[in-house]
């Protein structure tokens, strides 16, 4: 099975419960920026303790699905994963926080045609945000290179959302040296 066909099949899944969600990650990434691999997809949900049994019953067929994963990232507002049996491919799902920045780009997401569907995904400058915040977390390079990337594709961003932002998240240096990059490249 193809990625895009999982993610698809994925997307049908939540949409048919009616669970709010946006694409983030790799996916939004290579959405928005240049492609390259990635081996999982990461999906923002806003669930309850409700949605667990539900969540169960429609992934456990093709999938690896924990009803005590789903209950403990609800508890500690963290996130879970589902792993498809046929093909290995992880889903980390990454419940909504109730931290401003989080409610701020669950907001602003926009609906995108993705493989003939109506998806929602991350903006493009929360995409940049979050992997310059995932960077200075983790230091590994390829979330700082698809911030790169998503920047020097995206031709109209909010570069004023992008400072105030990085600056009350503290990547402001970060965002700094792609717009120094992206600046030697013109």
């Amino acid at each position: 099975m193809v990625q895009e066909d999982l993610l698809i099949k994925v997307i049908d899944k939540i949409n048919q419960l009616r669970i709010s969600y946006m694409i983030t990650g790799g996916i939004a990434s290579i959405f928005y920026g240049k492609p390259r691999l990635t081996h999982d997809f990461d999906i923002v949900v806003e669930i309850e303790e409700k949605d667990i049994a539900d969540l169960v019953t429609i992934f456990k067929d093709e999938f690896f699905v924990s009803s005590e994963a789903i209950q403990n990232a609800i508890k500690d507002r963290s996130m879970f994963n589902i792993i498809h049996f046929d093909s290995g491919i992880k889903v980390d799902f990454w419940l909504l926080k109730d931290e401003e920045f989080d409610r701020k780009r669950f907001e602003r997401r926009q609906r995108h045609v993705y493989s003939g569907r109506d998806i929602f995904f991350s903006t493009p400058e929360d995409i940049i945000l979050k992997k310059l915040d995932w960077f200075k977390e983790s230091e590994i390079q390829k979330h700082f290179d698809d911030a790169v990337s998503v920047f020097e594709i995206q031709e109209d961003l909010d570069v004023d959302y992008l400072t105030v932002w990085a600056e009350k998240l503290s990547i402001q240096a970060l965002l700094d040296d792609i717009l120094s990059i992206i600046t030697k490249e013109i």
